[in-house]
């Protein structure tokens, strides 16, 4: 399954990244350093599910706010933040387009 993988650089001040992953994940505090320390992934998820893209898409938003240096990834390609931004969008293009495509199919009928 494709994912869409971030990584956030160690810093001095990943006290606060730490605070907001924890808010927004289930991963206990020792798991979130340790993965920060490792250079790991923090958060995954799959490449194909809008829902899960838009969580990401908060939480990333979130932690750059913070400071954060935040890396995301299609798989283990590096992406700059631009590329989720315009995935997402055309996601919900195609979600739009397929209502308007079955709304017209139905009122056919």
């Amino acid at each position: 399954m494709a994912k869409m993988n971030v990584r956030i650089e160690k810093e001095d001040n990943e006290v606060k990244y730490i605070s907001i992953l924890r808010r927004k994940t289930n991963k206990s505090i020792s798991e979130v350093k340790e993965l920060i320390n490792n250079n790991d992934f923090i958060l995954s998820y799959n490449l194909l599910d809008i829902n899960e893209l838009l969580e990401m898409k908060k939480i990333v938003s979130l932690l750059l706010k913070a400071g954060a240096k935040v890396h995301v990834y299609e798989d283990n390609r590096e992406i700059n933040i631009e590329f989720l931004d315009n995935l997402i969008e055309s996601y919900l293009d195609t979600e739009s387009y397929l209502e308007e495509v079955d709304e017209k199919m139905f009122n056919e009928d």
